[in-house]
């Protein structure tokens, strides 16, 4: 079995570049259309990151998950013989 990460690794790619876009930025806290959409758009920003990092998670859980899963056919096909 070959383990395959590279759906994960891309991912991750994904969201260290939004990290990096979002690494000190500054944040309009001022009560204007300007402010109010600087700050929806980092709401969306930080959710998106955020939701990277959760696929990212669930894609390596895959692979895992399939490992264990021959894992264990084989270890149940040894005890057979």
């Amino acid at each position: 079995m070959r383990i395959d990460l590279s759906a994960a690794r891309q991912t991750v790619a994904e969201l260290a570049e939004e990290l990096a876009k979002l690494d000190g930025r500054e944040v309009d806290e001022t009560p204007t259309r300007a402010g109010v959409r600087n700050r929806s758009e980092l709401t969306r920003t930080l959710l998106r990151a955020s939701h990277l990092g959760d696929r990212a998670a669930v894609q390596t859980m895959d692979v895992y998950h399939d490992f264990k899963m021959r894992d264990v056919e084989q270890d149940g096909d040894s005890r057979r013989e």
